[in-house]
């Protein structure tokens, strides 16, 4: 990612959500409470992703946009708010058991807090990213209950996890605590990531849990999805987000020790959480994570 410019990823993803949420076949996938924050976020942004959400919500593109998606990543559409319907699932489960904060590492433009926000009135939420991306979602949420929903800005690729911004932020180590990294840890060095799990631990509480996805790095030690193009490898390079980490399942359960794997979920799991979905195509490679402190 540029430093001074918000990731390119978020802004896409944010897109996606826009964008299926208007498809009928598909809106039932993504709230509209989601749906309208990207909008004002794209809306917000800058000229061009303002007028990018205009021909998002035109019947015109979407033959166009599953054109685009076929020549780059098969299935990543339905991929992204599978990922994202069951990351929020494992995250209410977590608070509705008594988790009391969430902290989303590396947010993007991710409606997540925001819906949960309105939906569990006792609970804190932190965000952490890198400030070129953040800026512009403090500026869409400047009307949300500040009490609540904290802003850290941090650039974890130039920098390691800062405990102190955090807990200076109201953080409070002892109470349960809900960890997200979701599309993040890919575009972090095995170092990094490895630092970062480490940290999460010694801020968490017996019974904290940590869902974070990860590319599954293939048999010839490739990492990116299964159906990726050579034009998304050359786009992310462009774009200064290529992955960096992959791991195998059996190598991610030593790695992220102390922290215990409690359940993977898979493209597959993705496909079971809507009906319908037999016959489509979804993107193989991501893998989400539970872990159990």
């Amino acid at each position: 990612m540029q430093n001074d410019q918000a990731s390119r990823t978020a802004l896409l993803i944010a897109a996606s959500l826009v964008l299926l949420h208007r498809n009928p076949k598909y809106s039932g996938l993504v709230s509209g409470t989601a749906a309208d924050l990207c909008a004002q976020i794209l809306d917000a942004h800058s000229a061009q992703t303002r007028l990018f959400l205009k021909i998002l919500r035109q019947d015109w593109f979407r033959p166009i946009a599953k054109s685009i998606e076929r020549i780059t990543i098969r299935g990543i559409l339905l991929h992204y708010v599978l990922r994202k319907k069951c990351i929020a699932g494992l995250v209410r489960s977590a608070l509705i058991n008594g988790a009391t904060q969430v902290v989303i590492i590396g947010a993007g433009f991710d409606p997540l807090s925001f819906e949960l926000h309105q939906e569990f009135p006792s609970v804190q939420f932190w965000e952490i990213d890198h400030p070129a991306t953040q800026r512009h979602k403090v500026r869409t949420l400047y009307k949300i209950d500040a009490e609540r929903l904290h802003f850290v800005a941090m650039d974890l690729s130039a920098t390691t996890f800062d405990n102190e911004a955090l807990i200076k932020n109201s953080f409070d180590p002892t109470q349960r605590t809900i960890w997200i990294a979701e599309g993040l840890l890919m575009y972090l060095t095995l170092d990094v990531v490895s630092a970062l799990v480490r940290t999460l631990k010694s801020l968490s509480a017996p019974g904290n849990q940590f869902v974070f996805t990860f590319m599954e790095r293939q048999s010839n030690g490739r990492i990116r999805f299964d159906s990726q193009s050579k034009l998304v490898d050359w786009w992310l390079c462009r774009r200064g987000e290529p992955f960096l980490w992959g791991a195998t399942r059996s190598e991610l359960i030593d790695r992220v020790r102390p922290w215990r794997v409690a359940r993977f979920f898979d493209h597959d799991d993705l496909r079971a959480l809507a009906s319908g979905l037999t016959a489509e195509r979804i993107a193989k490679g991501e893998v989400i994570c539970l872990a159990e402190a």
